[in-house]
């Protein structure tokens, strides 16, 4: 199916289902939200306790959140957006019928307003409460068919534009566009996205540095700090494994990773020694050599080159 054959599936009726991923896979969930970002959908609501680092049955009310950038996170429970605005929702079997998360009163919503609902469930029988038939066969519903199907169409576009997304344990786009940025600033290939996470302290131009900065930031004086107990390590692995394809022990050894090398340097995603970093003066000079104007690929990706740390 094609990029264009699938926004006109998103644009035709009041819902549309996508599900991810094959199989019983209880993580990786949130890997879809930058391809529908790239598709025009802008908001989005899932389990507030996949914001955080808990455990995944934990939610911590007023706890801090975090995720990456691009796009506009919901409470389901308390929706401010009119029917018009489309919405992304990310949600699984066990959510909709175990919990009072039920996604069927933004369903009802939906068929009433203009706006397109996107929903991302785990399987392709998701029936949502009430329901008397899996979800994809409601007359209002249009049935994108798998997330598979999305990225490749999405990957399609980029090589057409002459980017190549090369990581090969990830289907996140996000993810893949900052090891194509990496490569393009410093001419150094990544085959996947653990390499990225390695090369992350030493480059605060990638668009996720900052979220790390945000995880690893802690006190009024805003400086840097690693995680203090193993339970918040292995919750970053649970965060890293609800966006990234990996298992339980590799998503662990990564966040141990990543929580070493804010130990052993204090300049390790701390936002007052990134933005004197000479690499934001690499990745604005390697910005130059974008077409900015001749497809949306470069013009993120300039954007993003350019933008000055907060």
């Amino acid at each position: 199916m094609t990029l264009a054959a699938i926004k006109r599936r998103l644009e035709a009726n009041d819902v549309a289902f996508i599900h991810d991923p094959e199989g019983s896979v209880h993580f990786w969930k949130l890997r879809v939200l930058p391809a529908l970002q790239y598709l025009g959908v802008g908001n989005f609501t899932y389990p507030t306790s996949w914001r955080q680092l808990k455990q995944s049955w934990e939610y911590e009310k007023g706890g801090q959140q975090y995720e990456f950038p691009g796009g506009a996170y919901h409470v389901i429970g308390g929706m401010d957006l009119s029917n018009d605005e489309d919405l992304g929702v990310v949600t699984t079997s066990y959510y909709e019928h175990q919990t009072k998360y039920s996604i069927k009163q933004l369903i009802d919503r939906y068929t009433l307003g203009e706006g397109t609902l996107v929903v991302i469930a785990d399987k392709r029988d998701f029936q949502p409460v009430g329901g008397t038939r899996p979800l994809y066969q409601e007359q209002f519903v249009d049935r994108v068919g798998s997330y598979e199907r999305v990225y490749d169409a999405i990957r399609e576009t980029y090589i057409n534009a002459g980017w190549n997304p090369l990581l090969r344990d990830t289907k996140n786009l996000f993810v893949q566009d900052n090891a194509m940025l990496y490569e393009f600033v410093e001419g150094e290939r990544l085959t996947t996205a653990h390499e990225l996470l390695t090369v992350l302290p030493e480059s605060p131009y990638l668009p996720m540095y900052e979220t790390f900065c945000d995880i690893f930031t802690t006190g009024g004086d805003q400086r840097s700090s690693p995680l203090e107990s193993d339970t918040k390590i292995e919750a970053l692995g649970g965060w890293l494994r609800r966006r990234i394809e990996w298992d339980r022990q590799k998503s662990i050894q990564i966040a141990r990773e990543l929580n070493r090398a804010v130990a052993a340097n204090i300049e390790t995603f701390d936002l007052s020694y990134a933005a004197r970093s000479p690499k934001l003066r690499d990745a604005r000079e390697a910005a130059k050599e974008l077409s900015p104007e001749t497809n949306d690929i470069d013009e993120k990706y300039h954007r993003w080159l350019t933008t000055t740390l907060r």
